[in-house]
């Protein structure tokens, strides 16, 4: 009985031992790789920007297989804060405390940054609307699309922590005589946060005058904003994009820029990756770089 409970006890110590060496061999989790879906305006900024040592953009190359592809900004922050070896890519401005940003190439997502050209990467938010319609946008949305051209939206956009694109901007005045109607707002979830700011600073400034004026909001991604924008009947669609928009949609868009962001690299706040390349970023999103590890090893 004594020996056989000697071998018990030599059994267990072997198998604790390998499931240690196991542990210290092979047991780190793979990363997490979170991607917007297709569609989105960030994944297209995202993907142009992202390049091999030779230069092949990810775009070119190919999201890898596995990825989890997310709909929505708010979701791939979530996932990544809950996620020990995630990471992700989100606007700058909807960054909370729950995830890490790294350094892209040594250099901080700040506005600053982006404006020097120093971080590099940087998309721009658009505004659009139906190049078919014209003129006649309804006066509801003719009055709204001013003040986003005005040095009070960029205000706004300075305050919220994203880079101003003062080329063109007058001072909005609110109309003498009331308007009224309906604005319709689709496209980017990296731009909403943003517009709800601009529309608080709209409705008061504008003040009396603009009470009659319902702005309605259905943010689904950057090619939403598009298909809303070229489908565009009835004058009062304003569409929202985080990319620049594509030589192919030129000639049924009328757009302009509202402001710079940065594309945040997120990772949760476990992770001790502080800096990462866009290498290293294409690497990663391509499945050629699997464990967190092989960065520091590189």
């Amino acid at each position: 009985m004594k020996t056989s409970k000697k071998v018990i006890f030599v059994m267990i110590a072997l198998v604790i031992a390998l499931t240690a060496v196991l542990a210290a061999c092979g047991g780190e989790k793979d990363i997490a790789v979170i991607a917007r879906t297709s569609g989105s305006g960030t994944r297209d900024a995202f993907e142009s920007i992202v390049k091999s040592e030779d230069g092949t953009a990810l775009k070119d190359a190919g999201l890898m297989k596995g990825a989890l592809e997310q709909d929505k900004t708010s979701t791939v922050i979530s996932l990544v804060s809950s996620t020990e070896t995630g990471i992700g890519y989100v606007s700058l401005g909807s960054v909370d405390d729950s995830v890490k940003v790294l350094k892209v190439e040594g250099v901080e997502a700040t506005a600053e940054n982006v404006l020097s050209g120093d971080y590099k990467m940087q998309r721009p938010f658009v505004i659009m609307t139906s190049k078919a319609m014209g003129e006649n946008l309804t006066a509801a949305t003719k009055d709204f699309l001013a003040f986003l051209r005005s040095t009070q939206a960029q205000d706004v956009v300075k305050e919220e922590g994203y880079v101003r694109q003062d080329e063109g901007a007058t001072e909005y005045t609110a109309p003498a005589s009331a308007v009224s109607g309906t604005v319709s707002i689709s496209g980017s979830t990296s731009v909403d946060p943003l517009m709800d700011k601009l529309i608080g600073k709209y409705k008061e400034i504008g003040g009396a005058s603009v009470a009659g004026v319902e702005i309605s909001k259905n943010c689904q991604g950057t090619s939403h904003g598009i298909s809303a924008v070229k489908a565009d009947k009835t004058g009062n669609v304003i569409g929202l994009g985080s990319s620049a928009v594509k030589e192919a949609d030129e000639a049924e868009i009328a757009h302009f820029e509202i402001a710079l962001d940065a594309i945040a690299v997120i990772v949760n706040p476990e992770n001790a990756l502080e800096d990462i390349t866009i290498a290293q970023l294409f690497d990663i999103y391509t499945g050629k770089t699997v464990k967190f590890s092989a960065l520091s090893a590189a």
